[in-house]
C-alpha cells in the first residue's frame, strides 16, 4: 500500500494545476494518475492556437500550453506521476486502486482525492437523433483526435451538428485536410462558438451555418 497526501485522478490541465497548487501550498506527497501515455489531457489534440493569452500573455497551441505545465509537474519533487495508468476504484476510506503498464496493480491510501477527469461529449443517443447508428458518426472531439493525433481522416464529405468552438474548429481542420464540409447545423437560433471562430473557420472557407436547424435522422 502506497501513501500519498493527495491523489489527483486525471493529468489534464485541471489535474496538473491542482497538483502544482497543492505543492506550492506545502503538500509533500502528491500523486497524479493519468490513463493516457502522456500528461496534457485534451490539450494534446488541440493543435490550434488561442491558449495562454490570459495566463502567459502569449498565444500558444494546446500542446505548447500543456508543455508549460508538464515540465514543472514532472520536475517537482513533491509530485509523482503515473501515466498509462487507470483508476479502477476509490473507496470511502480514500483507498485508490489503479492499474497500469509500468506501475502494475497499485493501491494508494490518500488523505484527499481530487477528481479531474474532464468531461465527455454527448453521443448521438443522448441527442435523441432517430435512426440506426451508421459507421462514420462520431463526436467532434473524436474526429479531432483521429486527425490531429492518430493521423486518420474520418471522412471526405462531412456534416457537423453543433456550432460550439470545437465543431467550428473541426470544420476548418477537416477542410484543410481535404474534406468537404457541407454544412454546420445549430439547433439554437445563435451559434455557441466565438465570433472569431465563426469568421475564421466558416466564413473564410465558405462553409454554411444553418441556425435553428438540427439532424432528425
Amino acid at each position: 500500500m502506497l501513501n500519498f497526501d493527495i491523489v489527483v485522478v486525471g493529468g489534464g490541465p485541471a489535474g496538473m494545476a491542482a497538483a502544482l497548487r497543492a505543492a506550492e501550498r506545502g503538500v509533500e506527497k502528491i500523486a497524479v494518475i493519468e490513463r493516457a501515455p502522456t500528461l496534457g489531457g485534451i490539450l494534446e489534440q488541440c493543435i490550434h492556437t488561442g491558449f495562454g493569452l490570459t495566463y502567459f500573455g502569449e498565444e500558444l497551441s494546446g500542446p505548447e500550453y500543456a508543455d508549460r505545465f508538464i515540465r514543472p509537474v514532472t520536475e517537482c519533487p513533491n509530485i509523482t506521476v503515473y501515466t498509462d495508468t487507470m483508476v479502477t476504484d476509490i473507496t470511502p476510506e480514500k483507498v485508490v486502486t489503479a492499474v497500469g503498464k509500468s506501475a502494475g496493480l497499485i493501491k494508494i491510501q490518500a488523505k484527499a482525492v481530487i477528481l479531474a477527469m474532464g468531461c465527455r461529449e454527448r453521443p448521438r443517443g443522448a441527442l435523441s437523433i432517430a435512426g440506426t447508428r451508421p459507421a462514420g458518426v462520431m463526436t467532434a472531439g473524436t474526429a479531432q483526435k483521429y486527425v490531429n493525433i492518430d493521423g486518420y481522416m474520418p471522412g471526405k464529405s462531412v456534416v457537423i451538428l453543433g456550432s460550439g468552438d470545437i465543431g467550428l474548429i473541426m470544420a476548418r481542420r477537416l477542410t484543410l485536410e481535404g474534406a468537404k464540409v457541407k454544412v454546420v447545423c445549430e439547433l439554437m437560433p445563435y451559434s455557441g462558438g466565438l465570433t472569431r471562430n465563426i469568421v475564421q473557420c466558416l466564413d473564410d472557407f465558405d462553409i454554411p451555418l444553418r441556425l435553428s436547424t438540427t439532424v432528425v435522422k
